[in-house]
């Protein structure tokens, strides 16, 4: 009975050695794509289990241009990833972005396609913080309607994102300003009431718009409320107003219901609409991006945003060479420069903001000062700090050379 037992067990181990394996696996992205992180992330996790399992993700969910559709590759990769890690990443001097990653991967896990499985990745990697405001338009109804609103409300809680309710927080916000202002805080009512407070991670916006046609009968059946449906949805950073992604709507003509009410049809065909535009079994779109994105940075670290009042092209430049040197900042962008106006830096770092005002606080001699933080915007004074008089013409040093020529 023992040996039975014990042959049992080998062969459940074997079993799960046969099943699952463990893999090194790359993969790459142009850097200077907004998306290049999540681009090679999807990459390295997509070869991964080609590797480990010889199943093509790319081929199985039918994608035919990964840049638009790596979201895709990125959900269906976790249908047969058990666990990984990220041995290394960063952003090499060719402006290629490089993953590393050690993954455990099995063959028979089913692809990630529906609302459990992406349930699974935010589980996996907790819940971004997601608020949504959709307007709508339906010809013809009584009242204003949110059903588009409440859609996507019931996917967001499906899959066990973090909503949250901006007008509801704005109101606790403002009689926390009140019980402030009571008590002789005034600073503290003030910032209150401003809202200044960043209240979620993601924000879903858009309108969608529903023209009644009529009831109509379609191959002998009985007669159908039959509407047309568009419109356009958007992810967005609300904090630094960066659009993580947009799903246009087209217009679908002839979206039938056989419910009774013209109301409650009109619900189920924007319904049928935004679970169509979604191309993931039953999910509206923008779930995906929003999940990539949030996998991107909790394995890779946060992208920052940072923001330079006044900053001379000189302390601009010692920032980046600073950074570049930093073990924990693993890229950096510099997207915008304007000595009399706002420059801008973008980083992928594991560094909390203190950590970066430090690092920048080094790198100018204090010249420039934190103003503001938010989780992922961090605001600096330097008010024109380490600008140096402009040397005579054709008595430069290679330290004095422009901004845009240094890089």
């Amino acid at each position: 009975m023992k040996k039975l037992i014990l042959n049992l067990c080998v062969l459940g181990v074997l079993c799960g050695q046969i099943q699952a394996a463990s893999v090194e696996a790359e993969g790459r992205a142009p850097g200077d794509m907004k998306t290049a992180r999540e681009q090679a992330l999807a990459d390295a996790l997509r070869e991964a289990v080609r590797v480990g399992t010889g199943v093509d993700v790319l081929s199985t969910t039918g994608v035919s241009d990964f840049t638009l559709d790596y979201d895709r590759i990125l959900s269906s990769a976790f249908g047969h990833v058990k666990s990984y890690k990220v041995i290394s990443s960063g952003l090499g001097k060719d402006q290629i972005y490089t993953v590393k990653v050690k993954a455990d991967v099995e063959k028979g896990a089913p692809g990630a396609k529906n609302t459990l499985a992406l349930r699974q990745i935010v589980l996996l990697k907790g819940a971004p913080r997601v608020s949504i405001n959709v307007q709508e338009q339906i010809d013809g109804a009584p009242a204003p309607t949110k059903y588009a609103q409440g859609i996507m409300e019931q996917t967001a809680r499906e899959l066990q994102f973090n909503l949250v309710d901006v007008g509801t927080a704005s109101g606790q916000e403002s009689k926390m300003a009140e019980r402030d202002a009571i008590l002789g805080n005034d600073k503290n009512a003030k910032l209150r009431s401003a809202g200044i407070s960043q209240k979620s991670d993601f924000l879903i916006e858009g309108n969608i718009v529903a023209r009644y046609v009529g009831k109509q009968s379609f191959y002998g059946s009985l007669p159908q409320h039959v509407f047309s449906v568009g419109g356009e949805l958007r992810a967005i950073r609300p904090e630094t107003g960066e659009v993580v992604a947009v799903a246009a709507l087209p217009g679908t003509e002839n979206v039938e219901s056989d419910l009774d009410s013209k109301e409650m049809a009109a619900r189920d065909v924007i319904q049928k609409v935004l679970s169509t535009a979604g191309k993931n079994q039953g999910t509206p779109p923008l779930f995906n991006k929003i999940l990539a994105r949030w996998v991107t940075e909790t394995d890779l670290g946060a992208m920052k945003r940072l923001e330079f009042t006044g900053i001379s092209s000189e302390d601009f430049q010692k920032i980046q060479t600073n950074f570049t040197d930093t073990e924990k900042i693993s890229a950096v962008w510099p997207r915008e420069f304007d000595s009399q106006g706002i420059s801008v830096l973008d980083v992928e770092t594991r560094l909390d903001n203190i950590g970066l005002g430090q690092e920048v606080t080094k790198a100018t001699s204090g010249r420039a000062k934190l103003d503001r933080s938010t989780e992922n915007l961090i605001a600096f004074n330097a008010s024109g700090a380490g600008a140096t008089a402009p040397a005579a013409q054709g008595d430069a040093k290679a330290s004095d050379k422009p901004w845009w020529k240094v890089w």
